[in-house]
């Protein structure tokens, strides 16, 4: 049995959205529904005094007797719009995009014919005007305001054709035949602009993987030596800036490489950097600058990096794996209040880890080096 919901959402993605992927479609689908909404329920009140004033104006002039039922039409379409968007919208979201089209029919659809039946060039060009102006604030894109001047001018062209307002007489044939004409417009107007919204989409995640590639170790997923020496230099050019440099090792990577095998190896630091990151919480300068070799740069506070390294040693000593059911890591700290450049800081950093490492294995090490 097919499922009517998702045979609809079929439908109106490969229609109005241009065929986007799940994921995007529910995304873009409630963004572009409220501001869709926004927009039709703002605009159809406008556009509905706009054809109640031309109703009006009909009654008065014999030569604009021709328009009065499209008149009467467009306003019927633009409440029913304005109605659906205050209140069926509210209980069937999904809708807006349809009424959206309801409404595009009383402007670029019947718009046309009422245009072309003006008895002058003036009226023509100000009525064109007039029935352009909403759909171009709704879709405010670049392709959508060059397609409706294209109309705009085609208006007025077609308009200097114009011998008498009896040429075109008005009847509901030529409505729905202007609607249409004019639903398309707004349809290919809408597929153009999800076309270029997957584009761009596909260009940003391009650029974030092509960022993640080039930032973050793909191991362990921390920023790796080339964000780490980019966040020295930055900090050689901000030399108010206090703070300290913690520089870790894994203590027996080599043996477990050597003995156990690569595996155990990639387990023990994927291990040791989700203890640092959960130790580190809020702290994303966390990198991998070697095969064992960690560092984290943080502001100078020496009770924030004690309760760091507290909270390390707890999580290193809970910590079990898959091959080994130990870890631990040599730690270095130096602070830049001790120092005068970034170099000196994390030489002092990596001198105070090595000397560490000489005392392995140990867990708590680096306590006596905290700031």
């Amino acid at each position: 049995m097919i499922d009517k919901s998702l045979l609809f959402k079929k439908i109106e993605n490969n229609l109005f959205y241009g065929g986007l992927c799940d994921a995007d479609y529910y995304q873009v689908h409630g963004q572009i529904a409220a501001a869709n909404n926004k927009a039709l329920r703002n605009w159809s009140k406008l556009v509905s005094i706009f054809w109640i004033y031309c109703l009006l104006m009909s009654l008065k002039s014999p030569a604009y007797m021709a328009c009065r039922p499209a008149y009467a039409v467009s306003l019927g379409l633009c409440i029913f719009s304005y109605l659906c968007s205050r209140f069926v919208v509210t209980w069937f979201p999904n809708t807006v995009i349809i009424f959206k089209y309801i409404f595009r029919l009383s402007l670029l659809g019947g718009g046309i014919g009422i245009a072309l039946c003006q008895p002058d060039l003036r009226s023509i060009t100000l009525f064109a005007v007039a029935i352009i102006s909403p759909s171009i604030f709704i879709d405010s894109m670049m392709s959508s305001f060059i397609v409706h001047i294209s109309a705009l001018i085609l208006y007025i062209f077609m308009g200097r054709n114009v011998i008498s307002p009896e040429v075109y007489s008005w009847g509901l044939g030529n409505y729905i035949l202007f609607s249409i004409f004019g639903l398309l417009i707004g349809l290919s107007i809408n597929r153009a602009r999800f076309e270029r919204y997957i584009y761009a989409e596909y260009e940003t995640k391009l650029a974030e993987a092509q960022m993640q590639f080039a930032y973050f170790d793909r191991l362990t997923g921390l920023r790796n030596r080339r964000a780490y020496e980019e966040k020295l230099l930055q900090l050689q050019d901000e030399p108010q800036s206090e703070f300290c440099v913690i520089m870790a090792d894994i203590n027996g990577l080599k043996t477990v490489n050597d003995t156990i095998g690569h595996n155990a190896g990639d387990e023990l630091i994927t291990g040791a950097s989700k203890c640092l990151s959960e130790a580190f919480d809020g702290i994303n300068t966390i990198y991998r600058i070697g095969g064992d070799e960690f560092c984290i740069i943080m502001p100078a506070s020496a009770e924030k990096t004690c309760l760091c390294l507290s909270r390390l040693e707890e999580l290193f000593s809970n910590w079990r794996g898959r091959y080994v059911n130990s870890l631990s890591v040599s730690v270095g700290v130096a602070s830049s209040k001790d120092h005068e450049d970034v170099e000196s800081v994390v030489a002092e950093a990596d001198k105070k880890m090595y000397d560490c490492k000489r005392n392995y294995p140990i867990n708590r090490s680096g306590k006596e080096n905290t700031i």
